[in-house]
């Protein structure tokens, strides 16, 4: 009898998974422009401490930008017209003041709501002054949510519109494999490296490129902020030219790099983040890269994806040039990576 119950109860459950499953196969897809972010909060609120909070977190300027490109456009919908089309919007924030809620602000958050990859962060607090601390406190987190999800957005797009023909070159090249946007399909010109990938739009006005190449493991010191900068400021040196003498190096003087360590799929990620320039040239612009220890071959990858846009903003671009890095996978790789979405609060 205990067995057939646990065979019910297993069959309600994968019933119940198919069930949701099925359900939002019927939902619409997300709308909304990418890094474009709807706040739902009532009008009184407007002329407050949260408002200015909500402004400072979401609009916070992008790391290694020269512009100061804002994390997010922001746009705000009175919860009366939080109705019909406007719930299907990607991201949103939803904000809940009433003394009903106790003297604990606290933040939640809701996927597949109301559409298929939308994020609903919800924020309630007995009133705007004690939420706004409170939401200050996780600033970082609450825009990493938003972040990761727009990734997410952009790598299920490079599933179904991306360049094969190049990604098998760089499987040829680096015995490695990632998603290779449709539009940047065209090689780069001049590599003295035959082993060096690069294809770019190849856009007068307006480029995204991406690089992929490979160096030899010798220490842990390539993990650092250091290391990458100088073994990326020497391959790129070799590959990325420009007219006369000009060459690609990386920008250490206003702008200054950063690494961090990220978890990508339960694996290792190195990520260096900065301005890139042209030695003895005139074009800059930002690059975001990441760095994987590939333990069958003794060797570090790299994945670089870098833009130049002289008049126009620049986060659209490096951020859906991020999206193809993160979907890099080395020869033990056994699975897509992937991009968790937590509220996890950042560690002091």
């Amino acid at each position: 009898m205990k067995h057939l119950i646990s065979i019910f109860t297993v069959a309600l459950a994968l019933l119940s998974s198919c069930t949701q499953e099925a359900s939002k196969s019927f939902m619409p897809e997300a709308t909304g422009a990418p890094y474009d972010l709807y706040i739902v909060m009532p009008e009184t609120l407007k002329e407050t401490p949260l408002n200015d909070s909500l402004h400072a977190i979401f609009e916070y300027p992008m790391e290694c930008t020269p512009n100061g490109d804002e994390y997010f456009y922001v746009s705000f919908i009175l919860p009366e017209h939080f109705k019909r089309n406007i719930r299907t919007l990607g991201n949103i924030v939803m904000i809940d003041v009433n003394p009903e809620n106790g003297s604990d602000p606290h933040v939640t958050m809701e996927r597949d709501k109301y559409a298929r990859n939308q994020v609903i962060v919800k924020m309630y607090g007995p009133d705007d002054q004690t939420l706004a601390d409170y939401i200050m406190q996780l600033q970082e987190g609450l825009r990493n949510v938003f972040v990761k999800a727009e990734i997410k957005r952009a790598m299920q797009k490079l599933e179904e519109d991306n360049a094969l023909q190049q990604a098998d070159r760089l499987m040829k090249l680096q015995n490695v494999s990632m998603l290779i946007p449709f539009a940047i399909r065209k090689p780069g010109r001049g590599a003295a490296d035959s082993t060096f990938f690069w294809v770019t739009d190849d856009y007068m006005d307006k480029q995204s490129h991406l690089v992929v190449y490979s160096v030899p493991y010798t220490d842990a010191k390539i993990f650092s902020l250091e290391g990458a900068v100088a073994v990326r400021d020497s391959v790129m040196k070799a590959n990325i030219k420009g007219n006369s003498d000009s060459y690609m190096t990386t920008n250490k003087r206003i702008i200054l790099p950063e690494y961090k360590a990220l978890n990508v799929g339960g694996k290792y990620v190195g990520e260096l983040r900065g301005m890139w320039r042209m030695e003895n040239g005139l074009m800059a612009g930002p690059f975001v890269c990441h760095m994987r220890l590939d333990e069958l071959n003794r060797r570090v990858v790299f994945a670089e994806g870098f833009c130049y846009a002289p008049n126009d903003g620049k986060r659209r671009l490096i951020r859906n040039l991020e999206a193809s890095v993160y979907t890099l996978k080395l020869p033990s790789d056994n699975m897509i990576s992937e991009v968790e979405i937590t509220l996890d609060q950042p560690a002091d």
